[in-house]
């Protein structure tokens, strides 16, 4: 859940980071052509923090469960 929390981050920073990079990626076949929007990279971000949040959330139910069944 850790890894989708900083992904946004990472792909960011990988898009972003350098000029060339950049262009290489938004001239890619899609869904990388789409990188360079905003909203296109903002569904992503939230998608993967979504994602990342209900992992969590699924990690701490099932280590409740599992201490419930241990006791």
């Amino acid at each position: 859940g850790i890894v989708f929390l900083a992904s946004p981050l990472f792909l960011y920073w990988f898009i972003h980071g350098d000029y060339d990079r950049y262009l290489w990626i938004i001239n890619g076949p899609y869904p990388f052509s789409h990188f360079g929007s905003a909203p296109f990279q903002a569904a992503m971000g939230l998608g993967l923090i979504l994602a990342g949040v209900v992992l969590i959330i699924a990690s701490v139910l099932l280590q409740k469960k599992i201490k419930e069944n241990n006791d």
